[in-house]
């Protein structure tokens, strides 16, 4: 029988040093293994944690930022869960309203930026308010906040219609008088301007009468959210731009007309009586 030569001491301890080496690297590929394992499950466990830590951030941001609903709000007089401020034939804000069944809702949207709702009401201010002290119509009152995008940072249109709903809230008898004031054509600013600030608007609020006491209220934003009501309500009703007029026998069959920046409103009114459309 052949017989294998043992192998010299020296190849020996190659051999095992080489074994060793093999087993140390597959023990260190092995702990390499598990210590990547454990950085995935940690980053896993991380990136829930962050996910989940967003959602609620989220969530409360959006809890903080609702809208309060009507019930909720704070609320100039005349307010109305459509978001207007209902003038009584004493052309005050939840004054006593017209009554009776020839009686047409009048409702107006607009906002204190639009240069379009400024032509309108410098057009029709001044016979509107006469419609409502006859009696004639229910004349409400919507402002909004549809172009604070537009004013550059300052959100001036809901600045001017808190300012408005505080003036309705604190001095009644003004109210008309600087909602008016606002559109004046030498007094309303365009769009992409910053607008008023609310000490300019409590010095052209000074104009037409209304109290220091008052005007030192604006920046209280005391209805801002009530802006925000008002303005999310416009966009259920479906309004898309101001102004916008509606016109109807009750508060839930207004129609709005078509071409509110030219509308005869007296024309409209008769048609709508005789059940058509305002144009």
């Amino acid at each position: 029988m052949a017989k294998y030569p043992k192998k010299p001491p020296v190849a020996a301890a190659r051999e095992r040093a080489r074994q060793e080496a093999r087993l140390e690297a597959e023990r260190l590929k092995a702990a390499q293994a598990a210590k990547d394992r454990r950085r995935r499950l940690i980053s896993v466990a991380i990136g829930a944690a962050v996910v989940v830590v967003a959602a609620i951030v989220v969530i409360l941001v959006l809890q903080t930022t609702k809208t309060p609903g009507f019930a909720e709000l704070t609320k100039p007089p005349g307010a109305t869960e459509r978001g207007s401020i209902v003038i009584g034939q004493d052309l005050k804000p939840g004054g006593e309203p017209a009554s009776g069944d020839d009686v047409l809702v009048l409702r107006i949207y607009s906002d204190y930026m639009c240069s379009a709702c400024g032509s309108t009401e410098r057009r029709l201010g001044a016979r509107v308010e006469e419609l409502a002290a006859s009696g004639e119509v229910q004349l409400e009152i919507n402002s909004l906040g549809f172009l604070d995008d537009v004013s550059t940072g300052t959100a001036y249109s809901s600045t001017a219609a808190n300012a408005v709903a505080t003036v309705a809230e604190y001095a009644p008898d003004q109210y008309l008088a600087f909602h008016s004031k606002l559109f004046e054509q030498e007094v309303q600013t365009v769009s992409f301007s910053e607008g008023l600030t609310n000490e300019r608007l409590a010095e052209l609020a000074a104009e037409v009468g209304v109290p220091q006491d008052v005007t030192d209220r604006f920046a209280l934003g005391e209805f801002n959210d009530w802006v925000a009501y008002t303005t999310d309500q416009a966009l259920n009703d479906g309004v898309g731009q101001t102004p916008a007029i509606a016109i109807g026998k009750t508060d839930s069959s207004v129609k709005f007309a078509e071409y509110a920046s030219s509308l005869d409103v007296d024309s409209a009114l008769a048609r709508v009586r005789a059940g058509d459309s305002p144009d």
